[in-house]
């Protein structure tokens, strides 16, 4: 967000920014040149409210915390700058019970503000947003509908588009990755990993299911992470998951999913290889699955009583990695890891889930392992060679043959029924 202290439309730029010719006419530049939204000017000077134009429903006024300890910056692979503040509204909560996408069962009457600078060329996360909300139209098992945001009011800053700052400034390619400022408004809710116990792990069953229904329906969300695992919690004390976050998700109107999305120590370790890193690697339902069991380990590991451990935090190593390092540490993880780590006590539950789904993760991956690098025996043996060429050809139809509704089926749902009671299983609210 622009200072709020910075001077009005008709200053210009005293001092250009580093690596730009000090002598060159871009020192007079108009600040809106620069990036710099003049709506965003503190009207008197001290307070943070802003009002911006909406042709549909008249200004609106947002005033943001900026200092409140509640901001959240999300840090991915993909350069958004996404950050949260709480936010208040007068216009914006009369707004709520005429949305047609409207939860009755989130009481909160909080809100916050998205604040990030997807690229222009994506389908942004609004346009997502409203063909989940066309899904949960036809939602009669209760899968997806109040399992997902509530938009309120979202804003694209015309004005603020990166093309127009790298004009500004005389570089070169000044159109590529072109990224906006978005302002989405939603209503308020927790991170899944204050929960623990079967309250958390409930929690997060809501949300694969959720995400597995999205995915059948051609939303695939893409960015599997416990930031963007949320609750909220109902008038009769019930938590709900809640799958947050779509703007990197694609839809069938999207570009192919060979791009490479998500937040390193999460996702699929075959989506942290050299192929995938150079686009090669096409982004499939069973990576996002398999980002789910990383976020059920991270959380049994880590957290203890919905706290984040002080010291002697598992797994630091995951944070430090590129995805080239992260995929080895995750490697090990499955070799030896797994079964020598300790969850903490709140989490014991989760822990057989995690053992049980990363077995079942593991044995499709010794599987296409096997399609993928079939031994080569007896070269010079003709007979040899045409039954080596069977068996491989047999092992690629076993791997490749494996279907979203076997992964989703193998790696949870019947995993999940063995560690929660049935009226636990049940996703309606």
């Amino acid at each position: 967000m622009a200072n709020a202290s910075t001077a009005g439309a008709t200053a210009t730029l005293k001092t250009p920014p580093h690596g730009v010719d000090s002598g060159s006419n871009l020192k007079s530049t108009p600040l809106a040149e620069w990036g710099y939204n003049r709506i965003f000017e503190r009207k008197d000077g001290s307070s943070n409210e802003v009002r911006f134009p909406d042709e549909d429903i008249g200004e609106v006024d947002l005033t943001f915390d900026l200092k409140s300890d509640k901001r959240i910056t999300h840090f991915g692979l993909r350069g958004r700058a996404a950050t949260v503040f709480p936010v208040k509204s007068k216009k914006i909560p009369a707004l709520v019970p005429t949305l047609p996408h409207h939860n009755p069962h989130n009481p909160t009457g909080e809100l916050v503000a998205k604040l990030y600078w997807p690229e222009e060329g994506r389908e942004s996360e609004a346009e997502i947003l409203k063909k989940v909300y066309e899904i949960v139209g036809k939602d009669a098992e209760g899968k997806v509908k109040h399992h997902i945001p509530e938009m309120m009011w979202y804003y694209k800053s015309e004005d603020t588009s990166t093309p127009k700052i790298r004009m500004a400034l005389g570089l070169k390619d000044a159109e590529r990755s072109r990224r906006a400022l978005y302002i989405t408004i939603f209503r308020k809710l927790c991170p899944i990993t204050k929960l623990s116990g079967p309250r958390f792990l409930r929690a997060w069953w809501h949300i694969v299911v959720c995400h597995y229904a999205l995915w059948e329906n051609n939303v695939h969300h893409r960015d599997v992470s416990p930031s963007n695992l949320m609750v909220y919690k109902t008038s009769d004390g019930r938590y709900i998951g809640v799958l947050n976050d779509f703007d990197l998700s694609s839809t069938q109107d999207s570009p192919s999913g060979q791009e490479r999305t998500g937040t390193i120590p999460f996702m699929a370790i075959e989506l942290l290889t050299k192929e995938a890193i150079k686009g090669e690697v096409q982004h499939l339902y069973r990576h996002d699955a398999e980002s789910f069991i990383w976020v059920l380990t991270w959380v049994s590991l880590r957290y203890r009583e919905g706290q984040l451990l002080r010291k002697c935090r598992p797994l630091d190593g995951w944070l430090k990695a590129d995805a080239i390092g992260c995929r080895k540490e995750k490697n090990d993880f499955l070799i030896t890891g797994r079964y020598s780590s300790t969850p903490s006590p709140s989490h014991r539950r989760s822990w057989g889930v995690v053992r049980s789904s990363l077995k079942a993760m593991d044995s499709f991956y010794r599987m296409k392992h096997e399609a993928d690098y079939p031994e080569t025996v007896y070269a010079d043996d003709p007979e040899m060679e045409d039954l080596e060429a069977d068996v491989s050809e047999a092992r690629h139809h076993v791997s490749y043959s494996v279907t979203d509704a076997t992964v989703f089926k193998t790696w949870f749902e019947d995993i999940i029924r063995t560690k929660l009671p049935a009226q636990f299983l049940d996703v309606r609210v």
